[in-house]
């Protein structure tokens, strides 16, 4: 289905950054009794984004077209359209697609994507394009 195997590593880790964020943001207090909830949910999207960016830099050395991959799929599935989807929410996921962004310059390789967040209301669930774990 990928043309490379980065690909899906790339939509998993996405998908964990997003599902870590869809489960804790909002949740979160300082103080009382969910302060220790809300460091570990914290922590837990922290990670998840860390892990995210660990693997777009080393697929900036070693296979950007991975990269260029990912974003592509991401925004066909996202400009795609689907049958009883309202317009709102086809209008938010264009919206989502204009947000990532591939570039490949003599400095490098450049990619910009949007915070999970943003996919709220657009009625698109965690997982991307085809992608089931």
């Amino acid at each position: 289905m990928y043309r490379y195997d980065e690909t899906k590593n790339l939509f998993i880790a996405y998908a964990k950054w997003r599902d870590a964020v869809d489960r804790t943001e909002g949740n979160e207090t300082v103080f009382g009794s969910n302060a220790e909830i809300s460091e570990i949910a914290r922590d837990l999207r922290e990670d998840a984004e860390f892990e995210l960016r660990i693997l777009i830099q080393d697929l900036k050395k070693q296979n950007p077209a991975a990269i260029k991959e990912w974003v592509e799929l991401t925004k066909q599935f996202l400009n795609a359209s689907e049958m009883g989807v309202s317009e709102e929410q086809m209008q938010l996921r264009k919206q989502i697609a204009r947000d990532w962004k591939y570039s490949r310059s003599p400095l490098g390789v450049s990619v910009r994507y949007p915070h999970p967040s943003q996919y709220w209301g657009s009625g698109i669930g965690v997982l991307g394009p085809d992608l089931d774990w």
